[in-house]
């Protein structure tokens, strides 16, 4: 067993506005599943390339307002409203409202073995 106490995961990525994708938790290759603690602050937008495929996500908003974008599709998502989407197409999360919001991550990479994928910050 492995436990990530409060304020010990792994920033992964930080936006613009100052939103933050924290890694808390991980399974080892060659079926990863990842979860993630993210904040997105107002304005923030993080872009992703597609995954593995087979990739597969699944959200839960905590607080706040979200839009995801997967493939040609763009959902909104409110407090605790959840969404399972494909992670193998390019898919980004938008904050456009006027405060943070934050949600919860778990990310399903089939078969990924050591491979790393490519992230950006888009402002």
């Amino acid at each position: 067993m492995k436990v990530t106490r409060r304020g010990e995961g792994t920033v992964l990525w930080t936006g613009a506005h100052g939103g933050r994708g924290v890694l808390v938790a991980g399974t080892i290759p060659p079926n990863v599943v990842e979860l993630w603690d993210w904040t997105l602050e107002a304005g923030d937008r993080h872009v992703s390339e597609p995954h593995t495929a087979g990739t597969r996500k699944l959200v839960q908003v905590h607080l706040g307002t979200i839009s995801i974008s997967s493939g040609e599709e763009t959902i909104t998502l409110n407090d605790r409203d959840a969404l399972s989407f494909p992670g193998d197409v390019a898919h980004s999360y938008v904050n456009a409202g006027p405060h943070a919001a934050r949600f919860s991550l778990t990310v399903f990479d089939p078969g990924v073995g050591s491979a790393t994928r490519t992230e950006r910050v888009d402002a």
